[in-house]
C-alpha cells in the first residue's frame, strides 16, 4: 500500500507529538532531550495548520511520517515571506520506501504553489548532520548555507 500524503488535522496532534519525541531522541542537539512542552508544541501546530505554515502527514496504516514548516517574514523585509521546514521525519521502520520522497515532493508542490500565488518568495529545507545523504538538488533546491552549533 502506498503512503497517502495529506494535511494534518488537530486529531493528528497526539501522533505528531510522538513522532517529534522520536525525532528529538535522535537529533544531535542535546537541549532537545529536555524540551518536552506538549502544550506549547500543540499550540504551534494548531497555528501552522490554521495557515501560519504547513503540517504534512504520511499515512500508511497509521501516521508514520511528517514534514512541518512555518511561514514567516524574512529578517530583511516584512514584505518577503518565506516557508522554512522545521521538522522532516519518517519512522525508522518505514524508511527505505517512498514515504520520505512523497513528503518532500508534496512540500515542493505546495511551496511552488505558494510562490506562484505570491504568498511566499522562497521555501527552504534543511538537513541535520546525522540525516541520510538526501539529494535535495534533485528536487530543484540549491544549497544556500550551512549552520554550525556551539
Amino acid at each position: 500500500m502506498r503512503p497517502t500524503i495529506r494535511d494534518a488535522s488537530p486529531f493528528d496532534i497526539p501522533a505528531i507529538l510522538d513522532m517529534l519525541r522520536s525525532y528529538r531522541r535522535l537529533t544531535p542537539l542535546p537541549f532537545l532531550a529536555e524540551a518536552d512542552d506538549a502544550e506549547y508544541v500543540t499550540k504551534m501546530l494548531t497555528e501552522l495548520m490554521a495557515g501560519k505554515g504547513l503540517v504534512l502527514i504520511a499515512d500508511k496504516d497509521g501516521i508514520a511520517g511528517m514534514l512541518i514548516a512555518v511561514i514567516s517574514s524574512s529578517m530583511w523585509s516584512p514584505k518577503h515571506m518565506m516557508m522554512t521546514e522545521m521538522a522532516y521525519w519518517v519512522e525508522p521502520d518505514c524508511r527505505g520506501g517512498t514515504m520520505g520522497y512523497r513528503l518532500l515532493a508534496e512540500y515542493k508542490k505546495r511551496g511552488d504553489e505558494l510562490k506562484k500565488n505570491g504568498r511566499i518568495c522562497n521555501y527552504l529545507i534543511s538537513k541535520m548532520s546525522n540525516s541520510p545523504n538526501l539529494q535535495y538538488q534533485k528536487f530543484g533546491f540549491e544549497k544556500l548555507e550551512e549552520f554550525w552549533v556551539a
